[in-house]
């Protein structure tokens, strides 16, 4: 019998995480800049072992309020 275990809070907010190392493709961002907004408290990075993960909401709604400032990745959170 295996034994079921929880997910640490952190992990629970969203069924999805996205791998810091997979920004690039998921957000349009390098990933120096997530960890760069998660030193300034604007997004949350979530270790896991020695993977890294973000909240891909977390991050889209940032980015969505940087507005114009971002230039064409927040044109792409527009589209859908």
């Amino acid at each position: 019998m295996t034994k079921q275990t929880t997910p640490p809070a952190a992990m629970q907010q969203s069924a999805v995480m996205v791998r810091v190392s997979q920004a690039k493709a998921a957000f349009g961002v390098h990933r120096a800049t997530l960890y760069r907004w998660a030193a300034s408290d604007h997004i949350r990075i979530h270790k896991r072992g020695s993977m890294s993960f973000v909240d891909p909401t977390e991050v889209k709604n940032f980015i969505k309020g940087l507005g114009d400032t971002v230039g064409d990745q927040n044109a792409k959170w527009q589209k859908n």
